[in-house]
Order: structure tokens, then C-alpha cells, then sequence
């Protein structure tokens, strides 16, 4: 009867965990984005409740009626109003939806911390917590009973919905395909504001539960949309049905059953379970939604997005790489007073802001590694930080354990990281878009959780060391300046020549890159690496300015981090990477604590920036100085467009199998 109990148990928590599936799979259902907000929204309603019963004194149901009610729902109401309607009217990439998500992530964050103090509290229940006996001693309270209860009403009611409401039918037609919806008189806009409403209201309920469990605690409640990943992935992304079976069979039963699990003797052999088994076994306890994250994705075959290849590409990927055909992204004047610049600034720095720009430095490389993979190829990568952190791990060991000189040290540490992105690569190589992105996402908690905090790995850290030649702040300085450049050398040629043509083409349509005879395998596989490689160089620079390897430096959320400053800044051209390693560091200089003000305000606007950047706005910019009658009509044209869909004429179908104008050029041969 033990394991019946802890069963039980586990269908309550595992009830929790469907709803917040429910909810990221009904918004992506309906509206295509995967809000990785989710767990940020749950945590405001949670506040809220909380501030509604403790701070203005609301009877308790009445509370939660607020909460859960309105709170929540009128939060997706606004979001998609405001900040996703704007995407989907210019039919922005995935990677600019997953940005304007991570934008709420962090602006929800800021705001819980700016009004609550990040204090943690203790949530009022909605349900009081009684004991109710079962036969054969077990027991059940009375909050998991109605979490159950309350799941099982809540998956009727949307089954209903879809099944027998004229609204039903409207979000699976908008589902199916937006424009055919729309030319069916469906008011498109109208159902992703009630998806959003929905799912923000699932999010809200979920937060508010296991707020009640475990604290009110803003970054335990933000990182549950991580807990909620494998859930939706599980499901596909598509089926209500199978992520309340994932919910309450994956991270509820099967997780209530592992922490019982402590074998000390393997039954019928009788063999004692050594201590290093123990371990494994203990660490993944806490990590079993990671694992089930990545399992799925990489066993489940049916997992795609049919509809990426036309969401962007053309803007993100070919035109950016016309662009650099055609000439120069920046003047050779402009480039020689950027160089100067870099050179002569540890000269007007002190100690500390010195610090900053050498983190700074480390971050141009890593955040370049990013820009060859989503900038040339249109691959979105979430899982920077790993292959980042694995370069410096295997570089501080080379350089303190195995005494290599620190140069090479940092080669060994690329080289490292860059077997990890072939690892990643092979898993990822049926993927595309969102999935793709998902797949590096997990590989990077992998790294996160079984490596960087791993005793047998990172024992009480590992110490870094610098060159000899390159002591002292301002030499260090200088010295990764030197990488810097090379790096930049290596991603420019990189996007130059064939292998940039071809990497374009991959991007802008795989189906058509096959068509004109592109091996999709070699090459994902080569960009992979060489992204892996430059993170890993950037890494190991990042572990020697600190003179310390620390795991903590490159957990999951720093990745996303760095993956919304890039697409901010501007993913499409090398620029981005020196723009963005800026905002993230160097401007708190002038403006403490601006940065992440600034990465919010721009991820959440991205949908109103020309260009869908801070570069592209640059660009727009001086593109019309000549023309300011032009620029005000088109800022005009542009505030008049985020109010209304555009009308575009129709146009008649490519074939199936036809490859792009730009794709057409990639095995000409044409002069950079």
C-alpha cells in the first residue's frame, strides 16, 4: 500500500503540472508561440492573490475569483493586443515570437521585484488541507482531491469547447491554417486574444496552486515553465489529452516514484548498488523533466513546423546576406574608429568598469557563435550557455591540471565544446525552428545540471588561469581583444563565398536547398561545430577573466538571456554581436542597471522596430537622413500598420519543391 500512496500523490502534483501544459500547448495551438513566459505569468497572479487578500483585504474566494479570473486573462488579452499581434501582422520569425516572450519573462520579473521585493510568502490556500481516509490506510487531502477534480472539469470544459461551441470550431480553423481562416469571415485576432486569455488564465491557476505548496518564491515560480517543457514536447505541441497524461504520468507518478526509489541492493541478483549508481540516481531525481525534455526530443519523429520556412525567412536570412554581397556594413572610417576605440578604452577605465569590458569582450565571441548559427542558417539556438560553460570547464582544466600554455588552453576548450555542438547536432538534425531550438535548450540543462554542478566534475570549483604575458587588467584586456578579432575574421568568412551561400540557402528553405543538391547533414553538422567552437572560445575567456570556473555562470537562463539580446541588438550581421555584448554589460557603466531594462523594453517592442532589431532600426535610420519627409511618412505607414493587417495582393503559389531566387545563386559560384 505504500507505493499506492505515493501514486496517489503524485496524480496530485502530476494534475498541477497538466494544467500548465494545457495552457502552453493551447496558446501555441492557437496562435503558433511558445510562451515561454508561462511560469513568469503564473507567478504574478500568484502575487496578486496574494496582494488582493493580504494588502487590500478581499474575502478569500473573492481573491482568488480576482486572481485567477481576471488577473490572468486579462493578461493574455493585453499581451497578445500589444505585443504579439504586431508579430503576426508582419509574420515575424519564431525566433522574434520566442524573443517577445522572453521579453515578458523578464519584465514580469522585474515588475514582482520592483512591487513585491522578491521576498518569499506564504500563499493563502484556496482549499483547506484536510485529511480524507481511504480504505486499506491510505489518504488523500482534501487540495489534491480538488486539483484532480478540478483538472478533470477543466479538460471537459475545453473538450466541450472545441467539440460542440461555434468558437471551437473557429480556433481549430485559425489553427489549421490563419489566412484560409480570414478569408472565411473568422475573426482570427479575436481568437488568439481568447487563447492567449485562456492559457495565461491556466498559467495563473497553475501558480496559484503550487504557490500554496511550496511559498510564494518568484524564481521558483518563474522557472516552472521549464518543469512544464517535456510536457508540451511530449504532446507535441498539439494534443490537449496527451499533456494531462504526460503531466500526471511523467512529472507526477513516475517523479513521486523515482525520489522513493533508493535501491541498495538490485532485487533477484542481489548485488549491493555502488555509490557512484546512488549518486546518479540522486541527481536525476530533481532533473527528470529535463530528461524526459530531451528524450522526446529526440525519439519523437512526428515533431515539426511545416510553417517556419515561410515565417520570416526572407528578412532574417537572405536579405541580410544580399546585404553583405552587395558591400560593406559599415564604412571602413567607421570600422577604424570602432578599433580605436576598443584599443584606447582600458586607458579611460577604472578597475572595476575594466572589469566590465573585459566580460564584455568574452561576450562579443559567445554572442557572435550565436549570430553564425541563427544569423547565417535561421537555426535558433537556446543552449549557448552550455557549450560556452563546457569550453571553459575543459579549458581551466587544461590550463591548471594538464598545464597547457593558456592559448592553447582556450583552442582546447573550443575543441571541447565543439564536440558537445556535433552531439548536439546529430539529435538536431531532423529538427527545425522552435524544436530545434528546444533540442539545444535541453542539451544545455543537461550540461547545467549533470555536469557543472556535479561534484565528481566541478569539485568546489576550478580555478583559471591567465597568460604570463597578460597579468594585469589592461594586458588581459588587450588579449582578448586579439580573440575577438579572430573570431570575428573566422565568423566572416564564415558568411562569405559558397559556404555562405550555401549556409543561406539552408535557412531560407531546407526543402529547397536539397532540391539543388545541398547535403542538409554536412552541413548543420559544420555549423553546429563551428558555433559550439567560437562559444567554447568565449567561454574559456569569460572562465579566465573570473580566474575561477563557476557553473552558475552558464545556467539555462543566462542562455536565453543571450539569445533575446542578440535578436534585439540584431542577429542578421556581425554587428549584433558587438551591439549586444555592449547593452548586456557595458552600458550599466553610464546607466546602472540599464541593461536588463533595455533587453526587456526591446524584446517586448520588437514587433514595432524596423527592421525587427536595433541595428535594423540604425540602418532605417540613416537609410532615410537624406529623405526626412520619407522618414516621417514611413513611421507613419508603420504606426498605421500595427493597427491594421496589411493588405497584401494575392499572389499564386510556388511549387512544392521550387528553390528560392536567393537559393537559386548558392552553387553559381558569384564573387562575394
Amino acid at each position: 500500500m505504500f507505493w499506492v500512496q505515493v501514486i496517489i500523490s503524485g496524480v496530485a502534483l502530476g494534475a498541477i503540472y497538466a494544467l500548465a501544459g494545457m495552457g502552453l500547448v493551447l496558446t501555441y495551438k492557437a496562435t503558433g508561440v511558445f510562451n515561454f513566459a508561462h511560469g513568469a505569468i503564473a507567478m504574478i497572479v500568484a502575487y496578486s492573490l496574494w496582494e488582493a487578500r493580504e494588502r487590500w483585504h478581499f474575502p478569500l474566494w473573492l481573491a482568488g475569483i480576482f486572481a485567477v479570473l481576471i488577473v490572468g486573462p486579462a493578461l493574455g488579452f493585453v499581451l497578445e493586443r500589444f505585443i504579439f499581434r504586431p508579430l503576426q501582422l508582419r509574420r515575424a520569425s519564431t525566433s522574434e515570437k520566442l524573443v517577445a516572450t522572453l521579453g515578458v519573462f523578464l519584465a514580469c520579473e522585474g515588475f514582482a521585484y520592483l512591487i513585491w521585493t522578491g521576498e518569499v510568502r506564504q500563499e493563502p490556500r484556496l482549499i483547506t488541507n484536510k485529511a480524507l481516509h481511504l480504505p486499506y490506510k491510505l489518504v488523500i487531502g482534501t487540495d489534491q482531491l480538488a486539483t484532480v477534480i478540478l483538472v478533470v472539469v477543466i479538460s471537459a470544459g475545453l473538450w466541450a469547447l472545441f467539440r460542440y461551441t461555434a468558437i471551437g470550431t473557429d480556433i481549430k480553423a485559425v489553427v489549421d491554417r490563419r489566412e484560409l481562416a480570414e478569408l472565411s469571415s473568422i475573426n482570427a485576432d479575436r481568437v488568439a486574444g481568447l487563447s492567449w486569455a485562456i492559457g495565461c488564465g491556466l498559467a495563473g491557476l497553475t501558480g496559484v496552486l503550487l504557490a500554496a505548496q511550496a511559498g510564494l518564491d518568484p524564481y521558483y515560480l518563474t522557472l516552472l515553465v521549464i518543469e512544464t517543457f517535456s510536457i508540451a514536447v511530449v504532446a507535441g505541441l498539439t494534443s490537449l489529452p496527451v499533456a494531462i497524461a504526460a503531466g500526471i504520468g511523467l512529472l507526477g507518478i513516475g517523479n513521486a516514484l523515482l525520489i522513493q526509489f533508493n535501491p541498495h541492493v538490485l532485487p533477484l541478483i542481489h548485488t549491493h548498488v555502488s555509490v557512484h549508481i546512488l549518486n546518479a540516481i540522486g541527481q536525476l531525481k530533481p532533473n527528470l523533466s529535463i530528461v524526459v525534455l530531451f528524450v522526446a526530443l529526440v525519439v519523437l519523429r512526428n515533431l515539426d513546423e511545416p510553417s517556419d520556412d515561410q515565417m520570416g525567412r526572407s528578412r532574417l536570412i537572405s536579405g541580410t546576406i544580399g546585404r553583405v554581397k552587395r558591400g560593406r556594413t559599415a564604412s571602413t572610417a567607421l570600422l577604424t574608429a570602432v578599433a580605436v576605440i576598443a584599443i584606447a578604452l582600458p586607458l579611460a577605465l577604472n578597475y572595476v568598469d575594466l572589469q566590465r569590458a573585459q566580460i564584455m569582450l568574452a561576450l562579443v565571441v559567445i554572442f557572435a557563435s550565436i549570430v553564425c548559427m541563427t544569423g547565417l542558417c535561421g537555426y535558433i539556438t537556446l543552449g549557448q550557455a552550455g557549450f560556452a560553460g563546457f569550453g571553459a570547464f575543459v579549458a581551466a582544466r587544461a590550463a591548471v591540471w594538464w598545464h597547457m600554455p593558456v592559448p592553447i588552453a582556450t583552442v582546447a576548450g573550443g575543441i571541447g565544446a565543439l564536440i558537445v555542438g556535433l552531439v548536439a547536432g546529430y539529435p538536431a538534425l531532423r529538427r527545425r525552428g522552435l524544436f530545434l531550438g528546444l533540442t539545444t535548450l535541453s542539451l544545455g540543462l543537461l550540461l547545467y545540471n549533470f555536469v557543472f554542478n556535479n561534484d565528481a566534475f566541478n569539485p568546489s570549483g576550478v580555478p583559471t588561469a591567465r597568460p604570463d604575458f597578460a597579468i594585469g587588467p589592461r594586458a588581459f584586456y588587450w588579449y582578448e581583444l586579439v580573440w575577438v578579432a579572430l573570431v570575428l575574421l573566422l565568423a566572416r568568412n564564415l558568411s562569405r563565398g559558397r559556404l555562405g551561400r550555401v549556409l543561406g540557402a539552408m535557412g531560407d528553405s531546407e526543402v529547397a536547398a536539397q532540391a539543388i543538391g545541398i547535403n542538409l547533414r554536412r552541413y548543420k553538422l559544420l555549423i553546429f561545430a563551428a558555433s559550439a567552437f567560437i562559444a567554447g572560445l568565449g567561454g574559456a575567456l569569460l572562465a579566465q577573466q573570473a580566474q575561477v570556473f563557476s557553473g552558475g555562470n552558464f545556467d539555462p537562463i543566462t542562455s536565453l538571456e543571450w539569445f533575446a539580446v542578440v535578436i534585439v541588438a540584431g542577429v542578421g550581421t556581425l554587428d549584433g554581436a558587438l551591439v549586444a555584448a555592449v547593452i548586456f554589460e557595458l552600458l550599466d557603466i553610464i546607466f546602472p542597471n540599464a541593461s536588463q531594462l533595455i533587453i526587456a523594453v526591446g524584446a517586448l517592442g520588437i514587433g514595432y522596430l524596423p527592421g525587427g532589431s536595433i541595428t535594423g532600426l540604425a540602418r532605417y535610420v540613416v537609410g532615410r537622413v537624406r529623405s526626412p519627409a520619407g522618414l516621417q511618412r514611413e513611421f507613419a505607414r508603420a504606426r498605421v500598420g500595427l493597427l491594421t493587417a496589411p493588405k497584401v495582393p494575392e499572389a499564386a503559389s510556388p511549387p512544392a519543391l521550387a528553390p528560392s531566387a536567393f537559393a537559386r545563386r548558392v552553387l553559381d559560384g558569384e564573387p562575394s
